[in-house]
């Protein structure tokens, strides 16, 4: 029982010591932490991985045997180079402690295509169009590709010529044939797969099938859809990146759209004539074949005020979608209805309204019918739209009357939060704890300033960012302000890339992201930029002033010392405040200026 008991203990102790050399070195033997990568072996396809690490102070590093800079806190990064196949590094710490070592092997995958040998008669999976499912309408061109056996004669959809590109345009690649076809309104094809036939000199062929179903029915093409769910968008386009695809509209539920097509997950939505966009399949119902078309005449219009708003009421026999867009010098509200025909005779505006100037409209062309709105004042604070019954609903929110910063409302954001850690810096810190901490120290400095202030987080708790917007919605406030840190790519060297960034989605509150934005640079952080037509969800809102605050790169060592200093902290949340004064002042003299 006794021994059970001694193997327990140094068991323990052994735990604890691996444990303590993982925090910082607490045992007093020197150590290494690996933050990035995650795992002793990783497969990538990446040509450059980045290290993130950190050991104790004054230690001597080499990776493989090459000097790397060790920072005074202990922190160290280093861009991997990685050759096609396994990669082997061994990293060493030494310091009058002791020596430490790890090893990290990396396997990187090499996928370059090659030319199918032209001794061997086939039709490769490999760059097939199309590659997700179709709905294609008359008119629309359908284009196909198949990559196979060299110098043949390719064609699709019995017997559709396709040509083989020149190994200039496809990177050295040899059999690779494309094609297209122009939508017919006799065709009528439901669900099926293209086939593909490949034949060479000697009469031999070969064919297959894409793994992607098309649909060809301009007799069935438009449908009726109508918007379900929350957070309903429209894309421009396909394209995405890891902020998703660029949003043209954000939309409310029950809003009848034309849906002409389809590609993937997406439908395809006809605005006007000359326009398209794409929303996902899961926001939208389609309706039983032979639904009226979503088209609607515009009629009287109602302009009013009370105590908080200003409003635009439109009335319209149907909910059409919608997008909106800001314009400067002078300031103009745009709101774009797709499917509406003017039958408007008449503009009621009442003397109640304190922030609209001026209101008018404009029939671009057929089915795009234009509002425009001039405020009285070049600084817009908000707007919302939306249906009330089939009315659309323009509601303004009026300006300030007091400027000082005690006369509004603020609601930080402390970016992600819970199983969402955000990025990692090489001591270990994850972006969540340092938006948190400089969050609340933001708060404290506003309420010190006699603001009123929420939090969307309050504690290390994950929440999404449709909750975080109904959070927003709801609070009542007048700024919002998002606290995030910068990191770089899986490929991109750490030491480069520093910083500070302001970010804003709308024109109009470009200005309050420029004026934290130069309160920042003076910590002494380089620039960044301050960006805009920025594809975040909080960037998103019109109904409420905002700005995402990049503080610094907590991927560059030299930036995150300082991000992890609470001193340094506390200055962020300075700097942000006293730029947001700057934009209250200059807000209040363009006022007086006009």
């Amino acid at each position: 029982m006794k021994v059970k008991i001694i193997i327990f203990i140094v068991i323990s102790i052994l735990i604890s010591i691996n444990q303590n050399a993982q925090t910082n070195g607490r045992s007093g033997r020197n150590y290494i932490q690996i933050v990035i990568p995650e795992s002793d072996t990783v497969k990538t396809e990446l040509p450059r991985y980045r290290l993130a690490a950190n050991t104790l102070p004054s230690s001597k590093v080499t990776i493989n045997g090459k000097p790397v800079k060790v920072y005074k806190n202990g922190v160290f990064v280093y861009l991997f180079k990685l050759d096609t196949g396994e990669n082997k590094f061994t990293i060493v710490s030494r310091n009058k402690r002791g020596r430490a070592t790890k090893k990290l092997i990396f396997i990187r995958e090499d996928k370059k295509l090659e030319s199918t040998p032209e001794d061997t008669l086939r039709i490769e999976d490999e760059m097939m169009l199309p590659d997700k499912e179709l709905w294609l309408e008359e008119g629309d061109i359908l284009q196909v590709r198949i990559k196979g056996t060299p110098n043949c004669i390719a064609t699709f959809m019995n017997g559709k010529l396709m040509y083989e590109l020149p190994p200039e345009e496809t990177g050295g690649l040899k059999g690779i044939y494309t094609g297209t076809y122009k939508v017919k309104p006799e065709d009528n094809i439901w669900q099926k797969k293209i086939t593909f036939k490949l034949e060479n000199a000697a009469g031999e062929f070969v064919e297959k099938k894409s793994q992607a179903r098309i649909s060809i029915i301009p007799s069935g093409l438009p449908r009726v859809g109508i918007t379900t769910g929350e957070r309903v968008y429209l894309n421009y386009g396909l394209g995405t990146n890891r902020l998703g695809g660029a949003k043209l509209s954000f939309l409310e539920p029950g809003i009848k759209l034309i849906i002409n097509g389809k590609t993937g997950e997406q439908y395809r939505v006809k605005l006007t004539g000359n326009l398209n966009a794409w929303i996902p399949v899961e926001q939208v119902k389609l309706l039983p074949p032979g639904s009226f078309m979503p088209v609607t005449l515009t009629d009287s219009w109602n302009v009013y005020g009370d105590k908080k708003y200003d409003y635009v009421v439109v009335n319209l026999n149907e909910k059409i979608p919608y997008s909106t867009r800001q314009e400067v010098n002078p300031t103009k509200i745009i709101v774009d209805l797709y499917g509406a025909v003017s039958n408007t005779n008449w503009i009621t505006q009442h003397l109640n309204t304190n922030e609209i100037k001026n209101v008018y409209y404009e029939q671009v062309e057929d089915g795009l019918f234009r509002i425009t709105i001039i405020p009285k004042h070049k600084q817009i604070w908000g707007y919302k739209i939306g249906y009330k019954g089939k009315s659309l609903v323009i509601r303004i929110k009026k300006h300030p009357k007091k400027f000082a910063i005690s006369n509004f409302k603020f609601i930080i954001d402390a970016g992600h939060g819970g199983k969402n850690k955000g990025a990692l810096g090489a001591t270990g810190v994850q972006e969540k704890e340092v938006t948190l901490s400089i969050a609340k120290k933001l708060k404290l400095l506003l309420e010190k300033n006699g603001a009123k202030v929420s939090l969307t987080r309050s504690s290390d708790v994950y929440t999404k960012n449709t909750e975080r917007l109904d959070k927003i919605a709801k609070s009542g406030a007048d700024i919002l302000i998002s606290i995030h840190a910068n990191s770089v790519g899986m490929a991109t060297n750490p030491v480069r890339a520093s910083g500070t960034s302001t970010y804003y989605k709308h024109i109009c509150f470009r200005p309050l992201s420029q004026a934290i934005y130069k309160r920042m640079l003076e910590l002494g952080l380089k620039q960044f930029g301050n960006i805009g037509s920025f594809n975040f969800t909080l960037n998103s809102p019109t109904g409420i002033p905002n700005v995402l605050v990049e503080t610094a790169f907590i991927s560059n060592p030299l930036d995150e010392m300082k991000l992890v200093n609470k001193t340094f902290q506390k200055k962020i949340a300075q700097k942000i405040v006293l730029g947001i004064k700057d934009f209250l002042r200059s807000v209040k003299k363009d006022n007086l200026n006009e």
